[in-house]
C-alpha cells in the first residue's frame, strides 16, 4: 500500500469563477489581489473587467476561500485516518512476524550451521 498526500492529483479539478472567488473573498481591492499575486494592479482591473482571470491566478485565490479550506481541512483529516491505519496495520504485521519468528526459532533447541537465524542475534523489541 502506498500512502503519498502530496501529488498535483489533489488540485481541484473545476474552480469556482474570478467574481465568485472575488465575492468569497470579501471583494478585496485589486492592489491587494496584485500584491498578494505579485502581478500588476492594471492586470488587476484588467481581469476585473473581462471577468476572468487565468486559471493560476484563481487557483491561488481558491486556497484562500472557504472552499479551498474545506478541501484541505477534508484532505488532512483523510491523510490523517489513512496514515492511522497503515501504521495499525504494520504494527499487527510486525507482531505476527514476531510469532512466526519465535515459531521458526523454536523448532530446534540445539541449533545447527543451517539454522535460519543464527542463536543470539534475534532481539526482541518488545
Amino acid at each position: 500500500m502506498t500512502f503519498s498526500p502530496y501529488s498535483l492529483g489533489r488540485a481541484p479539478r473545476t474552480l469556482p469563477i474570478w467574481q465568485t472567488i472575488l465575492d468569497a473573498l470579501g471583494r478585496p481591492h485589486p492592489r491587494q489581489i496584485a500584491k498578494t499575486l505579485g502581478v500588476g494592479v492594471r492586470t488587476v482591473h484588467r481581469w476585473n473587467r473581462a471577468g476572468q482571470a487565468p486559471k493560476a491566478a484563481c487557483l491561488a485565490l481558491f486556497w484562500l476561500t472557504r472552499w479551498g479550506h474545506s478541501q484541505v481541512h477534508c484532505q488532512a483529516t483523510n491523510d490523517a485516518i489513512l496514515a492511522a491505519q497503515i501504521a495499525r496495520n504494520l504494527t499487527e504485521r510486525c507482531a505476527h512476524l514476531e510469532v512466526q519468528l519465535a515459531h521458526v526459532l523454536a523448532l530446534s533447541e540445539h541449533g545447527a550451521a543451517n539454522d535460519p537465524i543464527p542463536r543470539g542475534v534475534y532481539v526482541s523489541v518488545r
